[in-house]
């Protein structure tokens, strides 16, 4: 997500006709095509992506829809803390029945309380908070959003569950003095906004003799001091990195889903750094208070099996038009990505999708999460307030989704 949302920016509805229509098999047999750009199907079947004779390709089993088998009962992480199986389990055991209540912080205003928000308009309090690392590793004295962990183990202590997002701003200058001008795009109308940093590739695989490999390695761990901090906490953190990588048709918004100019495929080399982290944060950090969410939003960027949890996607469906359809294609887009069935939230979205239309449509989705408002007061009806006025949801619908029997808020979350 970026800093704020309104009805004419971006549409993040990526409807599954769009995504499954890249991810299919091409008309020629030995190739596939992946958002708009057709590559030759691989002689040895791997899964995924590889590279055979010097040239990427993709394997047959990864190019179009594969049954679902039976879904995993414990994180991927074999060495998960016994509060995070806990936790995992009990995500398992409410899929397909209930939706968590979910609201995003405002990660860059520090003195606005979003859970606040939603206990003022509903009487109840979000079972999910959403955070953000953002604005970690800069330095400024006017920089806020830098509370983040101690708010979230705030809120954990009060019973709550946690999501972490990390608009991973350009690693390059994380340790410069121009680490204040740091951005996390790739490709913005304003070009100020922009950052050129692109995951490093070589031969296949990630460039470990290239600057931008240690750079990349640095962000990973500042980010796990914090992790740690949760972790010593007692804080399991649903982890969702590297999100909306895949961006609109395969265009990267973020540099790490960026446009590349070496041949390499996109998607291939989001998978890669995803893999990377995994490695980095759970072997060498030791963190294993982590439930990975992956929110790559396109089956040709998913990274495995063995390093996702729970698969996600971000709807800000301007056609909805207070609708609050439960979504459903882009739920089984989502949950037919995976070769083994996952868990499928909706990581952030604008309109909340109606109870009694996700039980009516099997669009269980396994939480919602209502992007933040603006940085302006509560209670003002406008498009960069996501809950607090009635621009998305109404009054009505807000009390009706906090007060349904099928939403699980605060006060009903079980103490872990």
């Amino acid at each position: 997500m970026t800093y704020q949302r309104t009805a004419g920016s971006r549409l993040l509805v990526l409807i599954a006709a769009l995504t499954l229509s890249t991810h299919s098999q091409g008309a020629d047999p030995a190739t596939c095509s992946v958002n708009q750009q057709s590559w030759p199907l691989c002689g040895t079947d791997n899964g995924g992506w590889s590279v055979e004779n010097g040239s990427y390709c993709i394997a047959r089993s990864f190019c179009g829809s594969i049954p679902a088998a039976a879904s995993r009962s414990t994180p991927v992480d074999p060495s998960a803390s016994t509060k995070t199986r806990a936790v995992f389990s009990y995500l398992r055991s409410v899929w397909g029945k209930q939706v968590i209540a979910g609201q995003a912080d405002l990660t860059w205003k520090d003195a606005i309380d979003m859970a606040e928000r939603v206990r003022a308009d509903t009487g109840k309090s979000p079972a999910l908070m959403g955070y953000d690392f953002m604005n970690y590793g800069l330095t400024a004295n006017w920089v806020e959003g830098r509370r983040q962990t101690e708010e979230a183990i705030a809120f954990a202590g009060k019973g709550g569950l946690v999501t972490f997002a990390w608009h991973w701003r350009d690693p390059a200058l994380l340790k410069t003095p121009q680490v204040n001008n740091a951005n996390f795009y790739a490709r913005e109308s304003d070009a100020s906004k922009n950052t050129n940093f692109m995951i490093p590739m070589a031969n296949g695989a990630l460039d470990k003799n290239s600057p931008a490999y240690q750079h990349i390695n640095d962000g990973i761990d500042l980010i796990a001091v914090e992790l740690k901090r949760l972790s010593d906490a007692g804080v399991t953190v649903l982890w969702r990195p590297l999100h909306e990588a895949s961006g609109y048709k395969g265009d990267g918004w973020f540099w790490w889903g960026r446009t590349r100019t070496d041949g390499a495929p996109q998607a291939y080399a989001n998978i890669l750094l995803w893999r990377h982290m995994f490695d980095r944060l759970v072997h060498k950090h030791g963190l294993h208070n982590l439930i990975w969410v992956w929110n790559g939003q396109d089956p040709a960027w998913y990274p495995g099996d063995d390093v996702v949890d729970i698969v996600s996607h971000d709807i800000y469906d301007n056609a909805d038009n207070k609708a609050y359809r439960s979504q459903l294609p882009t739920y089984q887009q989502a949950l037919n990505t995976p070769k083994k069935r996952k868990p499928v939230a909706l990581s952030e979205n604008s309109y909340i999708p109606d109870p009694d239309k996700i039980a009516a449509d099997k669009a269980w989705w396994l939480w919602f999460m209502v992007w933040n408002d603006g940085d302006g007061p509560a209670g003002v009806t406008s498009p960069n307030n996501f809950w607090t006025g009635e621009y998305y949801n109404t009054n009505a619908h807000k009390q009706k989704v906090y007060n349904h029997p099928n939403v699980i808020t605060l006060d009903r979350l079980p103490r872990f």
